[in-house]
């Protein structure tokens, strides 16, 4: 707060309203690096653990493999865009502005 002025919200950029907001955040690349992370290790895990034998034997099947790592991605835009709702970054502020010591 200097010169009277508020300080600006501790809110990341990327918070959304409506689920117009929440769509246009993911169309537009806001969770790819994150959930891409997590769907290539999971992903990668689970078409090893469920599908090895049938890639082994030259035959994936194309369709579980690509669920394998569409799933991963999804759950994890998800849950990138449930912790980025206004709402809930709102919440948390207050309640680490409650838990915070008297200075």
């Amino acid at each position: 707060m200097a010169n009277g002025t508020p300080a600006k919200s501790s809110a990341p950029a990327a918070t959304w309203v409506t689920y117009r907001e929440a769509a246009t955040l993911f169309l537009r690349g806001a969770t790819v690096r994150t959930a891409s992370l997590i769907a290539l290790v999971v992903g990668t895990w689970l078409s090893a653990m469920n599908q090895w034998g049938q890639i082994a034997d030259g035959h994936p099947p194309w369709v579980k493999l690509v669920l394998n790592y569409a799933t991963p991605f999804t759950v994890a835009s998800l849950g990138f865009l449930a912790a980025r709702r206004r709402r809930n970054v709102e919440r948390l502020v207050a309640l680490l502005r409650d838990d915070a010591p008297d200075s």
